[in-house]
């Protein structure tokens, strides 16, 4: 009994070590936001949600009336640092974000692997009863594009200290995230900003196919990782399959990959199959494919 004690008492002690390395949030304006179309009166709320056992945060929050963006760093060690950034824009319906499941989770694992990552928690939008978004959608639009273009500009103004490469700086979006890392990517190839992110993740997202199709100079996009759940009941494999099947083919070094099982929301894919579980080495054994020397 003594023995068994000592054990729980060693799992204990290594999930608060875990715990602990969750990274402070710090804002991505610190000096404000003039003229912020995104206020709420009653302030950010978070709702803890189930954590898995295997969750590498041990924490779930979901996170909603978000006004004020904040951004968490998770550098590379210096040992194994690969030099790459990603930026992470967890999902949540434009209303909520899950800032560990789909967020500080992947942070932890691929920093471990060498890779230096970015969690954003940007601004959100609300619905009403009939399920209606409040915020006037393209002010809504204009202020998480600006939370992004901020963020990718943080990761690239502190890459010196991070030893990351300039040019090795990619987003990485689940679901609604996802959505917002593919309008990002489309929006810097048609010239809207002064950059354009080295890679693109999207994971349990595509459904814009028209917006793809009307790009000009296809070909300059960032390759694309691609991750579904042929059972997502959310996004049904018919109406994501012709996007993202699209951009696999026809833009250089992307890679599509399409689970049997896994639903929509499968994070890292803890409990949800076996094949699922394995997309971020995927990914990440992809980042060192197109980021070789």
């Amino acid at each position: 009994m003594k023995k068994q004690y000592n054990i729980i008492l060693f799992l204990i002690f290594l999930s608060n070590i875990v715990s602990a390395q969750v990274s402070e949030q710090l804002p991505l304006f610190p000096n404000g936001i003039t003229n912020n179309p995104v206020k709420y009166d009653l302030g950010e709320r978070i709702v803890d949600s189930v954590v898995s056992p295997l969750s590498l945060s041990k924490q779930n929050r979901v996170i909603t009336n978000i006004s004020e963006p904040t951004y968490s760093l998770y550098p590379a060690a210096t040992s194994n640092n690969k030099h790459i950034g990603v930026v992470i824009f967890p999902g949540g319906g434009l209303v909520n974000v899950w800032l560990d499941k789909e967020g500080t989770d992947l942070a932890l694992w691929l920093s471990s692997k060498g890779i230096s990552c970015m969690v954003v928690k940007y601004r959100t939008n609300i619905k009403d009863n009939n399920r209606k978004f409040k915020i006037d959608f393209g002010d809504y639009k204009g202020a998480i594009y600006q939370d992004a273009r901020t963020a990718i500009l943080k990761m690239k103004s502190i890459s010196d200290s991070l030893e990351i490469d300039k040019d090795k700086i990619g987003l990485l979006g689940f679901s609604a995230g996802g959505w917002l890392s593919e309008r990002i990517a489309f929006k810097s190839l048609e010239g809207e900003f002064d950059w354009k992110p080295a890679f693109v993740g999207l994971i349990y997202h595509g459904d814009n196919l028209k917006a793809y199709k009307q790009l000009k100079n296809k070909q300059s996009l960032p390759p694309f990782f691609m991750a579904v759940a042929r059972d997502d009941k959310k996004l049904p494999l018919t109406e994501v399959i012709p996007f993202l099947s699209a951009i696999a083919l026809e833009v250089d070094r992307s890679e599509l990959h399409i689970y049997s099982k896994g639903n929509h929301g499968f994070g890292l894919g803890y409990d949800k199959g076996h094949s699922v579980e394995t997309w971020k080495n995927s990914f990440y054994n992809w980042l060192l494919d197109i980021n070789a020397k």
